[in-house]
């Protein structure tokens, strides 16, 4: 199935990328039935009903499938300096079912803006190529003490290399985050701040990752503890 995400479901037509993608890339025409999904958990059918003045409009829109998010799981990180590595981990992070990405600046970091536009457009682009219904959120960029005091979660867990716990237990269902630091890691005072909230240090094995790397495999990890 070939999906297309159109934000505002009450539209009457494809702009932008998801035109050209429609009409140049894939070439449909005239009285083609597409699916498309507003990234929220619902799948649609509708009718191309015309293609001009580069958009692609459509009609007969029909609601075919809803569902609710499987998992609500998160991961905060303080992201690297190459941009190519950031738009790999994103993409990873969406294709595996995180919800939502939160971007840290940690006393540590060395990026310090991030470009949410070329990133939305590659969280639409995995979420497209996986087949899935929701696209996972960019939130951000905050400090460690903004986002501490911004957000607070029901399960809680920091990466730290000089953790000896590898085990995440069986985590109840609930909104979940696992902090990944930078390639220099949190300061021990940000690391102290995380455990004054009750936030539980975690190993991710023996090996040092690097923060994309990390950000991955905690996400996934996170993401199979859960139990319904």
């Amino acid at each position: 199935m070939q999906l297309f995400y159109l934000k505002n479901i009450n539209s009457d037509f494809l702009e932008g990328s998801e035109y050209n993608h429609c009409a140049n890339v894939l070439r449909n025409k005239k009285g083609d039935i597409i699916y498309l999904t507003d990234g929220e958990g619902n799948l649609y059918n509708a009718k191309i009903f015309d293609i001009y003045d580069q958009k692609v409009y459509l009609k007969q829109m029909k609601k075919i499938k809803s569902y609710k998010y499987p998992k609500s799981t998160s991961v905060a990180v303080a992201p690297p300096k190459n941009i190519n590595r950031v738009e790999w981990m994103v993409e990873k992070l969406t294709e595996i079912g995180i919800e939502k990405i939160y971007f840290i600046k940690s006393s540590n970091s060395v990026r310090k803006k991030i470009n949410f536009e070329r990133l939305e457009k590659k969280v639409i682009s995995a979420m497209k190529q996986c087949n899935s219904l929701f696209k996972t959120k960019l939130k951000g960029f905050y400090s460690t003490n903004e986002f501490l005091k911004k957000y607070d979660f029901e399960n809680k867990f920091l990466a730290d290399i000089n953790s000896k716990n590898l085990k995440f237990g069986k985590i109840r269902e609930g909104n979940s985050v696992i902090l990944i630091g930078p390639e220099g890691d949190f300061s021990k005072n940000e690391i102290m701040s995380f455990q004054d909230n009750q936030y539980k240090r975690i190993s991710l094995g023996n090996m040092i990752l690097r923060s994309e790397t990390a950000a991955v495999v905690g996400g996934f990890l996170i993401n199979n503890s859960i139990q319904k």
